[in-house]
C-alpha cells in the first residue's frame, strides 16, 4: 500500500469517531505535566521536504486548535520549546471470523461468516525534547469504512477527542507567563 493511501486510510479512523472509536491515553510514570506550556511540531527526518498531505494537515491544525483550547501555546523550534507533538497514522489489515450454526432445520452443517476490513490507528505523543522521552501518548482506533475518502470533519473530531485525554489540570497547575 502506498504511503499517501495509508495515510488516508488512517484518517478515517474518524469516520467512526462518533461510531465507536476507541480513544486511550498514558502518561509517563515520571512525567511532572505542569513543566509543559509551549511546544513545537516534530517532523520525521523522511518526510522533511515532501508536500504534507490533507490528512496531516488537518491533525496539525486540530491539534494546535485542541491545543490552544488547553492552555498550551505552539513556539517555534527555535523558542526552545517545553515538548515537541508527533503524530503518524498505522492500518493494519484485519479479518473477523464468526461461527455460524445453520442447524435450526435438522443437521445443515455449521459454517464461518469471514469479514474483512481495514483498522487505523492515530497516535499522538508528547515528547521532551530534553531526555527525548515520550511523556504522554494518545491513540484513536477505529475500522476504517472508506480509506479512499477521507472525512475532514470526523477526523478533527477524533483528534479532539485524543487531546481531551491530556490531562487539563495539569496545565491549569501553574500559571502562564507571558513575555
Amino acid at each position: 500500500m502506498r504511503a499517501e493511501m495509508k495515510v488516508a486510510v488512517g484518517a478515517l479512523i474518524l469516520v467512526a469517531a462518533g461510531c465507536g472509536a476507541t480513544i486511550r491515553s498514558t502518561t509517563a510514570s515520571n512525567a511532572d505535566l505542569t513543566r509543559y506550556k509551549t511546544y513545537s511540531f516534530s517532523k520525521p527526518p523522511a518526510k522533511a521536504g515532501q508536500p504534507e498531505s490533507i490528512v496531516d494537515q488537518t491533525i496539525d491544525s486540530s491539534l494546535k486548535e485542541d491545543l490552544a483550547a488547553k492552555g498550551l501555546t505552539e513556539a517555534t523550534p527555535d523558542q526552545n520549546p517545553d515538548f515537541l507533538v508527533a503524530h503518524h497514522v498505522k492500518t493494519q489489515q484485519k479479518m473477523d471470523v464468526e461461527e455460524v450454526d445453520y442447524g435450526f432445520y435438522g443437521g445443515w452443517p455449521g459454517g464461518a461468516d469471514v469479514t474483512e476490513y481495514v483498522e487505523g490507528t492515530l497516535i499522538v505523543d508528547f515528547i521532551d525534547p530534553k531526555t527525548k522521552q515520550v511523556f504522554w501518548r494518545g491513540t484513536a482506533t477505529s475500522v476504517v469504512n472508506h480509506p479512499e475518502s477521507p472525512d475532514i470533519p470526523k477526523l478533527e473530531k477524533v483528534v479532539g477527542q485524543v487531546v481531551d485525554r491530556y490531562p487539563a489540570a495539569a496545565v491549569a497547575a501553574t500559571p502562564r507567563t507571558t513575555m
